[in-house]
């Protein structure tokens, strides 16, 4: 077991003041039982005020948890509040608080818990008091402890190599609560407690590459409880007969005055599914797996769509959600397609209008339906207008669980500029490195490649360290030959090391290609060395037309 101890503290001197001054928001009006003299007082000076959390949460803390924003509230034993404050004009108040003599809690929260939410903790803490008679009470030091369960997963590198990332998640869920982790979610998600302790009960649905068959695989961690931290790793596990499936390791930190840790290993248990009776996706008379042209021959003379593109969503059980996620080659494209409904949308919860959704041909899905035909021909003007793939990932699932999911793929008019794609993460996103992480991108250039620059920008990474491996902080791996052996590798060299470089295509492996794949994996390794900091590759590709597309990966280590 091991231990350790954090405690960020913010001391604070503080007096309450007399209810009868009118700032104060004491309401105390004396009834048959309540007698002047049965009055007592409660101070709160030399109050040492602590919040302790885990130590990968300090940025959050600074950016939205400050104790001054928490809640003060005081309840008599009946459960009547008596007195609520912010922690700001507590400390800024100079006497102590007339009361009735008797028994209170006095409570200090950031703020109201929610079921579940991403990256919402919830620091508090209560203690119980006496008020006697003539007396003048003080509390003892409060020490504010994480009151939710934090939850997060990731996935090993060798399970992450055989998923398909599009059909799986990890659904974690206390009690009726839940959320959806993907396979690039890093955010922590944040659970109310059931009670004591809880069950958290996990769901993973996933699909192996190149595969079709969906597969769910459930267990439940049992003795959770507040202050709780569990990391959650999707991994491969062996068995000694040599046999292999697919498992998790749960770290659990606890953040109570010591932080204790702890590791638990669980064979994920595969749920049996029944492929004739999950709900089904289909264009009548079209593959869903083939893009589908928006060819100007769809359109009359006054531009308008004179086709259809309707899919028959049904299920033999009740529909319990159907999303529709859309994405775009044009960011012109989503961001006029948001402005109207969102970029996800779940038809059986959603708020928007019929006449809204229908427009976009879309409809509200009732609890008792077991069918629907989304219309989205009804957009085909709005895809026109905008060139580039548009793709919508549709996912239904029924009232038992069973979920299938299908892409629309709607060319209309493919975008010549080059693409950077990072295969299985968004690479519009900071990433935070986990050992074992792998940094594969492909490279799209219909016109085909003229020039490629690397740039990078590092806060450990100077230039006489990257001179020392034969680097630059930029470069071209079209024309700065100088760098070709540290990046590509020389194949004349004498160990196997040297003679791969670090991977990186270059010269005539990238002039005038229109397809390129490029992995930074073995970069990453040199990168972990050098501790906590931030690095980014800048990366161009421009086409023998001029056309450029920039992306930027982004790492943090910490």
């Amino acid at each position: 077991m091991k231990s350790l101890l954090r405690f960020i503290g913010v001391f604070v001197l503080a007096a309450l003041t007399l209810a009868s001054c009118r700032k104060d928001k004491v309401d105390y009006n004396p009834g048959e039982k309540d007698n002047v003299e049965n009055i007592g007082y409660l101070a709160i000076g030399g109050l040492q005020a602590t919040v302790m959390e885990d130590t990968e949460t300090v940025d959050t803390r600074a950016e939205g948890v400050d104790i001054n924003d928490f809640d003060v509230v005081i309840t008599d034993e009946a459960g009547e509040t008596v007195y609520t404050s912010k922690y700001a004009d507590v400390v800024a108040a100079t006497e102590p608080i007339a009361l009735q003599a008797g028994k209170y809690t006095i409570s200090v929260s950031s703020q109201p818990m929610e079921g579940a939410a991403w990256e919402r903790p919830v620091y508090s803490a209560t203690r119980n008091f006496e008020i006697k008679r003539l007396e003048t009470t003080k509390l003892e030091p409060i020490v504010c402890k994480l009151s939710n369960i934090k939850v997060t997963v990731a996935y090993a590198a060798d399970i992450k190599d055989q998923l398909d990332p599009k059909f799986t998640t990890m659904t974690v869920a206390v009690g009726a609560n839940s959320l959806v982790y993907s396979m690039t979610e890093e955010r922590g998600g944040y659970f109310q407690p059931e009670a004591e302790t809880s069950s958290l009960k996990l769901a993973l649905n996933c699909r192996y590459l190149d595969s079709t068959k969906d597969i769910v695989m459930t267990n439940t961690i049992d003795n959770v409880k507040p202050a709780q931290w569990h990391k959650i790793n999707v991994t491969i596990q062996h068995a000694a007969d040599g046999t292999a499936t697919i498992g998790i390791t749960c770290d659990t930190w606890t953040f109570e005055e010591e932080v204790t840790f702890d590791t638990t290993s669980y064979v994920m248990e595969e749920v049996l599914i029944d492929d004739t009776d999950m709900p089904e996706i289909r264009w009548e008379g079209h593959d869903l797996a083939e893009e589908f042209e928006l060819s100007d021959e769809l359109f009359n003379a006054d531009g308008n769509f004179t086709s259809s593109i309707n899919l028959d969503v049904t299920s033999k059980s009740k529909i319990k959600s159907l999303t529709i996620a859309a994405a775009s080659d044009s960011d012109e494209f989503i961001a006029e397609y948001t402005s109207y409904v969102p970029q996800t949308i779940d038809l059986c919860t959603t708020t928007l209008s019929e006449y809204k959704l229908s427009t976009f041909g879309y409809v509200k899905v009732g609890a008792d339906a077991n069918s629907v035909q989304l219309k989205f021909g009804k957009q085909a003007n709005l895809m026109k207008a905008f060139e580039g793939l548009h793709t919508y990932t549709i996912t239904v699932e029924d009232a038992n669980g069973r979920k299938t999911v299908a892409e629309l793929k709607i060319n209309a008019g493919q975008n010549v500029a080059p693409k950077i794609v990072w295969v299985g993460y968004n690479i519009d996103e900071r990433q935070t490195y986990i050992a074992g992480m792998t940094c594969d991108l492909t490279i799209k250039a219909p016109l085909t490649i003229a020039d490629f620059t690397v740039k990078i920008i590092s806060e450990t990474l100077n230039a006489s360290q990257l001179a020392a491996v034969g680097l630059a902080s930029e470069f071209s791996l079209v024309k700065d030959e100088q760098y070709f052996i540290a990046l590509g590798g020389d194949p004349n060299a004498d160990n196997e090391e040297k003679r791969e470089g670090l991977g990186f295509p270059v010269g005539d492996e990238v002039l005038g290609q229109t397809e390129l794949n490029l992995s930074i994996t073995k970069f990453l390794g040199v990168l972990a060395v050098l501790g906590p900091g931030e690095h980014d590759f800048e990366m161009s590709v421009t086409d023998v037309e001029g056309n450029t597309t920039t992306k930027t990966v982004m790492f943090r280590f910490e």
